[in-house]
């Protein structure tokens, strides 16, 4: 016969695990109390800190085996040249599987002067041109002197005579100033035909031409002074207010940079002379003289020293980038160059090292040079450059072990950025081309950063353990204190 309801009721407080004490026979205490507010608090206080724990993001880093498929990254850079003119500065990126762009057609490196004049892209040089030497019987104005020789004793007395010298700073080795020194002579003189002789009682002279051998050991710091990187390099003096442009604590005159024929060299410097007799404006940094009126300056104004900045795309092989002088139409003066360099920033990707830093809260993603203004390993409090210097005809290499680094957010797709190390040395370059060689190298592991949260369930289950475990502890306690305290009252009594 099947339980009627009043058996199913009795026949399920059977299995009841929470028989209760009727109220009229539990008796509260005072050590009950206290230790029930005290429970209370505890369960309070983990409880909020469980619900933090619950919510914040872990990070979990793993290394595993660089499967990615991009072909190429992204080099990032910002680096100042001291001792080295825009003009004469080139990049090269080179790589381990023979692949070597020396002429790169990359507009994303721009160079600038030291006073911030932007003077182009890194692959315009300005004499990246053959020049052509023409127009000159060269058998007759090779045994011919028309310009004046100066030395560093005459030289600024020499200078003083005249309104305009343009002033040809050459070495006798050098291939390209034994084609241009007949077609110089031969420019200074058409200018002294054209040139009136005397200007006032002040001024005996309107313009000349001259010429300064640099291997003269005598004119050796004169050279220095005035910066002379290559041969030829023909400088501009004007008896004007553009006779001392200072910048840097040093003087800055014009270089001329057109055609090396005599025609146009003889034009360019009457221009000159017509501009400093008109009373002419104060030439201002990267601008120059165009004597004939194509737009296109044949002399301009620059600085000593430049900062090379931008980013190339590489393949993802071992290779290098290659900061080093160069210039089709003259012959270096690596003497007088140096490869003391100012790194500003140095990374990898197209992802900025602070903006991963923003989006994971995390300072996991570093490298030594990867921001412009920090605190990096190697870098001081308050510096916002790290510097390294060397002699003359000495290369310095920066080699980089870099490593992939993966970040994969709780939501949205993975983010990619790049950890390195560096280690830098000097060395005697065995071309005598002083250069900046930055190597990478990536490494076949990447660096996986994996958010990750507490499952619900693994919360929930939390929770409820800190609820049975206070609970349960505090009846303990209760218990022990309660029976301690009774045992001591009869002692007592």
């Amino acid at each position: 016969m099947a339980p009627g309801p009043k058996g199913v009721g009795q026949y399920l407080r059977a299995f009841d695990m929470y028989r209760k004490v009727p109220k009229d026979l539990t008796e509260s205490s005072l050590i009950g109390g206290a230790l029930s507010i005290f429970a209370y608090g505890l369960l309070t206080i983990l409880f909020f800190w469980e619900m933090r724990v619950f919510f914040s993001v872990n990070y979990k880093t793993a290394i595993e085996v660089d499967h990615s498929e991009d072909g190429i990254f992204q080099v990032n850079f910002n680096i100042t040249l001291p001792g080295l003119s825009c003009e004469f500065a080139a990049v090269d990126l080179q790589n381990v599987i023979g692949k070597r762009r020396s002429d790169l057609k990359d507009r994303t490196v721009h160079k600038f002067s030291l006073d911030g004049t932007w003077q182009g892209h890194a692959t315009e040089r300005i004499h990246d041109t053959e020049h052509v030497y023409e127009g000159t019987n060269k058998d007759h104005y090779g045994n011919k002197r028309h310009a004046i020789e100066l030395t560093a004793e005459t030289f600024r007395q020499g200078i003083d005579e005249y309104e305009v010298m343009l002033v040809d700073f050459h070495a006798p080795w050098c291939s390209h100033c034994q084609h241009l020194a007949p077609i110089f002579e031969h420019a200074a003189e058409m200018v002294k035909e054209r040139a009136p002789q005397e200007i006032d009682a002040h001024h005996k002279h309107s313009v000349m031409l001259a010429t300064v051998d640099c291997t003269e050991k005598k004119n050796i710091p004169l050279c220095r002074e005035k910066h002379i990187q290559a041969y030829p390099t023909m400088l501009v003096f004007r008896k004007s207010k553009n006779r001392n442009i200072q910048r840097f604590g040093m003087e800055i005159h014009e270089s001329y940079n057109g055609k090396r024929n005599a025609e146009a060299i003889a034009d360019f410097t009457m221009k000159v002379w017509k501009e400093v007799i008109a009373d002419d404006k104060e030439l201002q940094m990267g601008a120059g003289t165009d004597s004939t009126g194509d737009g296109k300056a044949e002399s301009v104004v620059r600085t000593r020293g430049c900062r090379i900045e931008g980013f190339l795309m590489a393949q993802r092989v071992p290779g290098k980038i290659i900061i080093h002088p160069y210039s089709k139409g003259h012959s270096l003066n690596s003497s007088f160059i140096s490869t003391d360099h100012e790194i500003h920033h140095l990374s990898f990707g197209n992802r900025r090292t602070s903006e991963m830093r923003a989006i994971t809260g995390i300072n996991r993603i570093d490298g030594a040079y990867a921001e412009p203004i920090g605190k990096p390993v190697i870098l001081a409090e308050g510096e916002d450059k790290v510097g390294f210097l060397s002699p003359g005809g000495y290369t310095h290499e920066h080699y980089i072990k870099v490593v992939s680094t993966t970040l994969k957010p709780r939501r949205g797709k993975p983010l990619h950025a790049y950890e390195y190390t560096i280690n830098s040395n000097m060395f005697e370059s065995h071309t005598g081309v002083p250069q900046i060689v930055i190597s990478f190298d990536l490494s076949p592991l990447k660096v996986v950063v994996t958010e990750e949260t507490k499952p619900w369930i693994e919360g929930i289950v939390s929770m409820l353990a800190i609820l049975g475990g206070v609970f349960s502890a505090s009846i303990i306690f209760e218990g022990i204190l309660s029976n301690a305290i009774l045992t001591v009252a009869k002692k007592l009594d």
